[in-house]
């Protein structure tokens, strides 16, 4: 058995004939897919935090320009909530591709 991730993109158009989703599947585990879930979601925070001046605005911008991920058992709002209120310490937080089961 194994787990997937779906990505998709905020700032695509609802007219853009690309959806501006995929799929990243292949993971061993729902704890594998669930880190990166966490990874992908604070990578995308942490790329967005240098332009925003509080955690609002960040929230926003996610929301408007930011790319998400999800899978099953795993609560990205609350993650995002988290990840906004607590910056990243260590790349190793936002380093979603060392998961990638398809590199």
């Amino acid at each position: 058995m194994s787990f997937t991730v779906h990505c998709g993109d905020f700032a695509v158009d609802e007219d853009d004939e690309d959806d501006g989703c995929w799929e990243v599947e292949g993971f061993a585990s729902a704890a594998v897919a669930t880190e990166y879930a966490r990874r992908f979601i604070r990578a995308q925070i942490e790329d967005l935090r240098r332009d925003a001046d509080n955690a609002v605005v960040l929230k926003e911008m996610y929301l408007m320009w930011g790319e998400y991920a999800t899978t099953e058992g795993f609560d990205s709002a609350a993650w995002v909530d988290h990840c906004i209120a607590n910056p990243a310490s260590r790349k190793a937080e936002t380093d979603y591709d060392a998961l990638d089961p398809n590199p």
